[in-house]
Order: structure tokens, then C-alpha cells, then sequence
């Protein structure tokens, strides 16, 4: 969850404080968590490169960070079996979701 907040607060529109929204869904099956920015948004031609490790789309001197913050991410929500992705258009922000199976309580 750092690594998305540290992801948003970096991606926000100048001149405006950054807002993070959080939400949760539980269904059948699984929790779908996501975290929406008001950020410059991210064009859907990347929506899968910025999970590969090392992956910007943007030089170090535009924006702060070393690109794997993301990459982490999905390693640790692929590790629980669950599934990560972004929608979200330039502009317009992002909305990150991630979901996590739901699991039988220890007895």
C-alpha cells in the first residue's frame, strides 16, 4: 500500500494538494482493494509496462523514483495469488486495483 500512496503523491497535477482515494469490494471469492489519484494519469499503452521493474515513463528529472516501486507491488500481490492492474487515461488520473483470494481462517 506505501508503495502506491509514494506512487500517487508523486504523479500528482501541480499546484494541487494530492487526494488518494481507498476503497474495498468483497465478493465470492476475493477482496478487490483500489486507490484512486488525481494524478496526470497514465496512457493505456502502458498500463502493463509500469508493473515491469526498472519501467518509467518519465526521466528522473520530470519525476522522483527508481521503478520498481510498482514492480514490487505485483510481486507481492502475484505472491498471494491475486491480480493487479491500472485503468486510467492522461489527464484523468489513475485507479489502481488489486485483489487478494479470500482464505479459510486458521482453526
Amino acid at each position: 500500500m506505501v508503495e502506491f500512496f509514494t506512487f500517487g503523491r508523486s504523479w500528482f497535477i501541480h499546484q494541487t494538494p494530492p487526494r488518494i482515494h481507498i476503497s474495498s469490494e468483497e465478493n465470492e471469492n476475493e477482496w478487490i482493494l483500489g486507490i484512486r489519484d488525481e494524478g496526470i494519469g497514465i496512457d493505456p499503452e502502458y498500463h502493463k509496462k509500469i508493473f515491469d521493474v526498472f519501467k518509467r515513463l518519465h526521466t528522473r528529472e520530470e519525476y522522483a523514483g527508481t521503478g520498481i516501486g510498482l514492480a514490487i507491488c505485483k510481486r507481492i500481490i502475484n505472491r498471494h495469488k491475486g491480480r493487479i492492474w491500472v485503468e486510467s487515461e492522461p489527464e484523468k488520473g489513475a485507479n489502481f486495483y488489486f485483489t487478494i483470494p479470500k482464505v479459510e481462517p486458521f482453526k
